[in-house]
């Protein structure tokens, strides 16, 4: 081995081993420091031969009605496919779980209003919807306990962290208001 090798081999080991820390570190803190909102969703059980069992969330927030369009600064709405917008989240009347506030392409101007502000990407633009997804679209399980998601498909609840820059991450998964825990 020539003397660069034996310095240069450690270094990229040392940098591999710095971003896998940093990538579960930043995850961590998200999940630990983040405001927890509770969104109600509506799962299909699909599978991956990879990664085993997971369930496919999607989110009463996911469509962004022509009302809530119609309240905000979004311009030129159909070009918003593939581009980043915030949506403001706010508890409903007697209920655990939040719906959309407001929506807008500035994340300043909702953090002077709203407390809690999802980041989310537009899917699909329509002048009298929007669909979007938000990153927490899928929560994996373990192999053949996707079992116990599908039979009560009709109450499932996910509780989501968000970080002050609108970045989430799934906390806890629950059907019937309560936890599911996999281990």
């Amino acid at each position: 081995m020539r003397p660069y090798q034996k310095i240069l081999f450690p270094v990229i080991v040392a940098a591999q081993l710095f971003v896998l820390v940093f990538m579960i570190a930043k995850q961590e803190l998200l999940l630990a420091n983040g405001a927890k909102v509770l969104l109600k969703c509506e799962p299909i059980d699909p599978r991956s031969l990879f990664s085993g069992d997971y369930v496919n969330l999607n989110y009463e927030i996911s469509t962004i009605e022509h009302d809530i369009i119609s309240k905000s600064n979004l311009k030129d709405i159909a070009n918003l496919e593939g581009k980043d917008i915030y949506v403001a989240l706010r508890l409903r009347a007697n209920d655990r779980h939040c719906n959309i506030a407001a929506v807008s392409d500035n994340l300043a101007e909702l953090k002077q209003k709203y407390s809690t502000v999802i980041r989310g990407r537009v899917k699909w633009a329509d002048v009298d919807e929007l669909r979007v997804k938000y990153g927490v679209e899928s929560y994996f399980v373990p192999q053949g306990e996707g079992k116990i998601i599908e039979k009560s498909l009709d109450n499932v609840s996910v509780e989501v962290s968000i970080s002050d820059n609108g970045d989430s991450a799934i906390s806890k998964l629950f059907l019937d208001n309560q936890e599911v825990k996999f281990y």
